[in-house]
Formats: structure tokens, C-alpha cells, sequence
């Protein structure tokens, strides 16, 4: 009896401790209710241009306007446009759940009005109509419309007494595919389709319940979506953005992560909810085989041969060693703390492995199957990758806010990165050396130089910012 009370008292700790660290974890879903019959609308407020710098104004309402003339609500997400705050910086400006139809634009009402003079903030008169920006767009079922409201802030102010904003509006337009870069959006059921040089959201994707990890087939131009809340992992096309196919788990799975093999051919889903990881043929779509792992499997990495997959079981202190060929456990390796994250170095000869509730990075010989090191890098680790260019290894903290870089060879962290939140998931884009950081806890996702160590922009994100991917990281 005994036993088992420690039994569950330490699971019921570990449960909190996960729930401590980010959207990204199976514990952090939150169920809403799916779109059936009805499409989602996304507005985003373009960045303002310098001569808006010295505008301030109070929107009141903004709606979607229907073919017939009808306007919808939408719900504001914010109301005070400050010009000087949002000079070069995107903002989600609105959502909302539409019938499906035919739209020709959106009406927005403006409250109140200033501009920033000499003598200090003059109030302006303000149109009591409402100002319409035209655009037909279409709300199609269980999709997301992605619209960009810019404002024309030349003539904005008239007679130095009056405020007569234009504003255009766009929808998505086309972009690079390897300029594409997405965002998993687990509270919000939503993938935000990014433009890694612009770093501008350019295009929404609508999913099923709690999208948490993604992995990216760039030969064969796919995405792979681990739906926690939907016990599924859907498929999208690269190219345009489309619904391909949904592969169904079973039922309370909750997969969290997925790993894929580097000839694309082999998917691989950690099952947080049944302990299992699902093996899948990533061709066929299709579930080849359920292989039973270790307690709490949050996270996944296949290693540079593409035979074998690691699996990080939080709630037992182990990584599981799946042979993707046998489509069985083959080791079970001790680790200290609560496995999260696990990234191989360039040669693929060291496994690094981050917990939770340890300080130490472990370093796993795969050809020995044990830890064969630790490295003290603090409390907070909360992700993990490796430069293929340098062999560094980038740890992302939850408790400082910050990045800190350990070299291997000396085996101690020799930098750190500052950051402003918690590094919940990282990746590193090969073709520009430049890390993206998804930070859930301030909404936003860095794009963070790797010579310099400087932040180069940033992206408002939706809430449960997860997995971020780019098409050309490692």
C-alpha cells in the first residue's frame, strides 16, 4: 500500500512538473469544440508605415461583410492601433467563426482618433460610418481565410483636423516553398504559415484538435501534424497549403511528437496517452504497427541511418530504443530525471538527452547504449538542438530565459543566448544559419542569428505556440 501511494504521488509530481513547462507537452491540450459545418476567418494588421508613427485610434468593431450586404462580427483581439508601436510589426488584429460563403471585404469603426503633435496628443474628429476595405474572400468549410488588413496612412489626416484612414486588404499571397516556415498552434487548432525572410505570417492552416508536433518531408513536399486532441496525425501539402489525408491512431493516444526517417518513407508518432508509439508507413498513410514503450512518451528522435528511433519516456526515466525494421524495443536505456528532448550530433555517434528535473545534459554512445557522460548545464531545460555546422549544442531554458550553448569537445556551456521568455521548441535553417525559437509564454516566435547571437525579428504567434519547422533546417 505504501508503494503504491509513492506510485502515485510521484506521477501526480511529474504531472505538475510538465504541466510547468509549455504548450508542447500532452498534458497542455485543451479540448474545444471542432468546426464542423462552419470555415475560420484571420485577420492580421499589416506592419505600419513610418508616417502612421505619430497616429493613435480606437477601432470599436470590426465584421466580415457577406455577399448580401449582411455584416458577421468578428472578435477583436485588440483595439488601440498606436503607430509608433507597430511601425514595421505585424499584429493579429481579429478572429472569428463564419458561416461558409461568398465575403467582399471588411467594415471596421473607428472610436476615437489622435495624432502626436509639438505640444503633445491632439484628439481628431472621427467619421461616425464605417470604413470598408473591399477584397472578396471565401469561407469554406473546417478552412481557415487568412486576411491583411494594411492601412494607407498618407492622407490620413485631413485639414490637420480630421481623421480619414484608407485601409486595403488582401489575402494570401504566393510564396517560395523554401521560404516557408510554419508554427504548430495547439490551444487555437491552428498552423501559421510564416515567410522565413520576411518573417511575415502569410497563410493560416485550419487542423484538427491540439496540433502539437510537426515534421516536414521536403522530397516528397509533405507535412506531418500530430493532432493530440483528435488521436490522429493529418497530412498537408507543401505546395499548397491543402488537406491531403488524416491517419488515425487510436482512440486516447494523444500523440505529441512525431520523428520522421530521412528518406521519408517512415513516420513515427510518441503516444503520450497509451504509452506506445505508433510506426507508420508515411507513403501509404498508414499505421504498420504499435509498439509498446515506456511510461509518459513525450518526444521522439531518429537517428541519421534512419533504422532506429529514440523515444524519451518521461514518467519512467528511460529511453526507449525502437528498431524501425523489427518494429520492436530492442533497449531500454536508464536516464537521469525526466527524459524531454533528445538530438543527435552531425555524425551521429553522440545522442544528447535534456530532463526536466535535471541539471545535467546526458550524453548516450548509441553503439553502447548507455550514458556515457553529463555535462551540468542548470535547471530549466526545456528543448534542444545541434548545429550541423559546428556540432553546438543549443539547450533552450524555461527558469533564466535564455539559450545556453555547450561545446562537446570541452564538454561546458561556453554562451548563452537572452531571451525574453521560455525556449519551448527550437530549429536551425541550414540554408541561412539562423535559429527559430518558439516561445508559447510570449506568443512569439524569435528568428535569432547564430554568428551574432542577435535577434533579427520576430513573429506574433497563436496561443500554444509549439513546433516550429522550416523548410531547409537540418
Amino acid at each position: 500500500m505504501l508503494h503504491q501511494m509513492k506510485q502515485i504521488r510521484f506521477h501526480f509530481l511529474c504531472a505538475v512538473l510538465f504541466l510547468s513547462i509549455g504548450s508542447c507537452f500532452p498534458l497542455e491540450t485543451t479540448y474545444r469544440v471542432p468546426l464542423h459545418e462552419e470555415g475560420r476567418v484571420i485577420v492580421y494588421l499589416q506592419p505600419l508605415p513610418q508616417e502612421a508613427s505619430n497616429l493613435r485610434f480606437i477601432i470599436d468593431a470590426i465584421s466580415a461583410i457577406r455577399s448580401d450586404g449582411s455584416h458577421v462580427p468578428l472578435s477583436p483581439l485588440f483595439n488601440e492601433i498606436k503607430g509608433g508601436e507597430l511601425k514595421g510589426f505585424q499584429k493579429l488584429l481579429a478572429t472569428g467563426v463564419l458561416t461558409p460563403g461568398s465575403y467582399t471585404g471588411l467594415s471596421l469603426m473607428i472610436n476615437k482618433a489622435f495624432v502626436q503633435g509639438e505640444e503633445g496628443e491632439v484628439a481628431l474628429f472621427v467619421s461616425e460610418e464605417p470604413i470598408t476595405a473591399g477584397h472578396p474572400f471565401e469561407v469554406r468549410r473546417r478552412q481557415a481565410s487568412t486576411l491583411f488588413l494594411s492601412l494607407e496612412a498618407s492622407g490620413a489626416v485631413t485639414d490637420s483636423i480630421r481623421f480619414t484612414p484608407a485601409f486595403s486588404l488582401a489575402g494570401p499571397g504566393g510564396i517560395l516553398l523554401n521560404l516557408t516556415g510554419y508554427v504548430s498552434n495547439s490551444a487555437s487548432d491552428l498552423i501559421s504559415v510564416f515567410d522565413k525572410k520576411t518573417m511575415l505570417v502569410v497563410d493560416s492552416i485550419a487542423t484538427g484538435s491540439g496540433p502539437k508536433g510537426i515534421v516536414l518531408d521536403q522530397r516528397g513536399r509533405r507535412a506531418y501534424v500530430a493532432l493530440s486532441g483528435a488521436d490522429a496525425v493529418e497530412v498537408y501539402d507543401l505546395v499548397t497549403g491543402s488537406f491531403i489525408s488524416s491517419i488515425k491512431l487510436n482512440f486516447g493516444d494523444h500523440p505529441s511528437e512525431l520523428a520522421i526517417t530521412p528518406d521519408g518513407r517512415t513516420l513515427v508518432s510518441t503516444n503520450y496517452g497509451s504509452n506506445t508509439v505508433s510506426i507508420i508507413d508515411a507513403i501509404a498513410m498508414f499505421q504498420l504497427q504499435r509498439v509498446r514503450v515506456g511510461q509518459g512518451p513525450v518526444s521522439v528522435v531518429v537517428d541519421p541511418s534512419g533504422f532506429k528511433a529514440y523515444v524519451m519516456n518521461s514518467l519512467s526515466s528511460t529511453v526507449s530504443v525502437v528498431d524501425l525494421t523489427q518494429r520492436t524495443v530492442t533497449v531500454t536505456i536508464a536516464v537521469e530525471g525526466s527524459p524531454l528532448r533528445g538530438a543527435f550530433n552531425r555524425s551521429g555517434n553522440r545522442l544528447f538527452v535534456i530532463s526536466e528535473n535535471s541539471p545535467n545534459l546526458q550524453v548516450i554512445d548509441p553503439s553502447q547504449f548507455r550514458v556515457i557522460e553529463k555535462i551540468f548545464i542548470g535547471m530549466g531545460a526545456a528543448s534542444i538542438t545541434v548545429s550541423l555546422r559546428t556540432d553546438l549544442i543549443l539547450v533552450g531554458k524555461k527558469y533564466d530565459g535564455e539559450i545556453t550553448i555547450v561545446d562537446p569537445l570541452s564538454s561546458m556551456f561556453i554562451d548563452t543566448i537572452r531571451l525574453s521568455g521560455t525556449a519551448a521548441f527550437m530549429t536551425i535553417d541550414r540554408q541561412e544559419n539562423t535559429l527559430f525559437v518558439a516561445m508559447p509564454d510570449r506568443r512569439k516566435l524569435l528568428k535569432i542569428n547564430l554568428t551574432s547571437k542577435k535577434t533579427m525579428a520576430e513573429i506574433e504567434v497563436r496561443e500554444g505556440a509549439c513546433a516550429v519547422v522550416v523548410v531547409g533546417e537540418r
